[in-house]
């Protein structure tokens, strides 16, 4: 690995999940397809949608004691179904299993995101009613964590790859990071299976309508966050007629390019800043800055700084600007978050960035022992670099997109440029381009849109809403990413009322 890498915030960072290994024993229970879960299926994947599962006690799941597991096998490459297949790991609440309105599938996000881990946590976020319902099913997706999970780089050495990524704005360049990318990207082929070359949503959308069938459900009830909405979007328009209740919250616009997801993140994360620094110095005597808005963040940006001026470690590892960028950037997506992000800022300023630190390992898995949890950092590039085509972006291009980055967003701007470089070496060529979503179902799908989301800014729901047509959009008027999960009593009791009922709330609803 090089001395120095050129990591960026943008091409490093899983800024699409919601925040919040799995092997099998004896089974208890098993499921299968049922005649009108087959209706309209491909005969050539038949072996695949009419398997059963067989389910059983989960491993590597913390609060796992209500869930249960079992592996779903699907082609590598749907255009060969008779060639090599993949596992699936799938996860579902105990209970539930006669629930009149069948299984509501969940995707946390990402791309990387594990379901198996999110279903640890189903109970907290949904309603009695939605529970006796529906029974909640979850997965890792191909070629994430405990479904035959891409391996790239030991943990030792992602370690040492994120200390080493000190990306300095005004000296790096895309070619820092392209090389980067280049090493990580071949140590990911090396080390891992076929399915790195099949990651993208498309194929995990496939992998869904496998899941739906197997469940014994005619349609696909789903509720997808953040990334999430880019796949449920790309199943409604593969599988139109099999669309159930679908709410997407958080929503991603499929019309967007890289470069375009990256200056929208921008500028939301800054705003989001902004917002921190506001009611940090308004609502809270021990703030970090007693000076303005302004000063605030110029007090941020000093912490920041610092990490390319001098060597800063932490818990002895070298604390990078990535890595501290990114410590400041996580808390954001919850104002639940901003206390956290406090004392961490208040810890930096007197020169101790473990705190800033800790928040970026949490954002890649890292647990206390020093050992990476599920492989997110670069399942996340994996399934971005066969989604968005940036192999004809040019250098000029990045160029200037990076100095509009750094106009609109002068805080984050800097860190999230040259995020195309990351894929245009990538060993696996790109599948799929950016194009808006289209949608021809007879179900009316419900999108949700924070107004201040600095990960999936407000105007992409709008977009997706239009795309879609068919579909109803429910807006949040507050701060953080997604709005289901973010307690507001307004948000829920719509979502719940739609999935249990299916009446959508009315148009232009807004929930404060």
């Amino acid at each position: 690995m090089n001395q120095k890498t050129g990591r960026s915030l943008a091409a490093g960072l899983c800024a699409a999940v919601l925040l919040v290994g799995c092997s099998q024993g004896g089974s208890s229970d098993s499921t299968g397809s049922s005649p009108d879960a087959l209706d309209g299926t491909d005969a050539a994947l038949s072996r695949f949608y009419q398997q059963e599962l067989s389910w059983g006690e989960c491993d590597q799941v913390d609060n796992g004691t209500d869930l249960e597991c079992a592996d779903l096998t699907v082609p590598v490459d749907y255009a060969d179904p008779q060639g090599e297949t993949t596992t699936v790991v799938m996860a579902r609440t105990t209970g539930g299993a006669n629930a009149a309105q069948g299984s509501l599938l969940m995707n946390p996000g990402g791309p990387g995101g594990s379901g198996v881990d999110l279903m640890q946590y189903a109970s907290t976020f949904f309603s009695q009613d939605v529970l006796d319902n529906y029974q909640v099913v979850s997965f890792d997706p191909r070629g994430v964590f405990r479904s035959d999970g891409i391996t790239c780089l030991s943990d030792s050495e992602l370690d040492q790859w994120r200390e080493n990524s000190t990306f300095d704005p005004q000296t790096d360049s895309m070619d820092v990071i392209r090389e980067e990318y280049r090493t990580v990207g071949q140590a990911c082929q090396e080390n891992s299976g076929p399915v790195l070359e099949h990651m993208d949503t498309e194929s995990v959308a496939r992998d869904m309508d496998v899941m739906r069938a197997v469940l014994g459900d005619a349609q696909t009830n789903y509720l997808g966050f953040s990334y999430g909405t880019q796949l449920g979007s790309t199943y409604a328009q593969l599988f139109p007629e099999r669309v159930g209740r679908f709410v997407l919250d958080g929503a991603v616009d499929p019309s967007l390019t890289s470069s375009q997801i990256t200056l929208g993140q921008a500028r939301s994360f800054d705003e989001s800043l902004r917002e921190f620094v506001r009611d940090c110095t308004e609502n809270n005597n021990m703030c970090f800055t007693d000076g303005s808005v302004d000063d605030g963040l110029e007090q941020i940006q000093t912490i920041l700084d610092r990490t390319l001026e001098q060597t800063i470690t932490a818990g002895g590892r070298t604390v990078s600007t990535v890595t501290a960028a990114e410590g400041v950037l996580v808390p954001l997506y919850s104002p639940a978050s901003y206390g956290t992000l406090n004392l961490a800022l208040r810890d930096a300023q007197d020169g101790d960035y473990s705190a800033l630190q800790r928040l970026s390992d949490a954002n890649h898995g890292r647990t206390s022992n020093g050992s990476y949890r599920g492989n997110s950092t670069f399942a996340f590039s994996a399934v971005n670099c066969l989604d968005y085509n940036t192999r004809d972006v040019t250098d000029q291009q990045m160029n200037d997109d990076q100095d509009e980055l750094q106009a609109a967003a002068p805080v984050f701007g800097q860190y999230l440029g040259y995020a195309d470089a990351a894929c245009q070496d990538w060993p696996v060529a790109p599948v799929h381009s950016a194009e808006p979503a289209t949608y021809d179902g007879d179900s009316q799908i419900l999108v949700v849109g924070t107004q201040h989301d600095p990960a999936t800014p407000y105007p992409w729901a709008e977009a997706l809403t239009e795309q879609l047509g068919n579909a109803r959009l429910l807006t949040y008027d507050g701060w953080g990413h997604g709005a289901y999960t973010s307690g507001n009593s307004c948000v829920v009791e719509a979502v719940n009322t739609y999935l249990v009922d299916g009446d959508v709330p009315e148009e232009g609803q807004v929930c404060g």
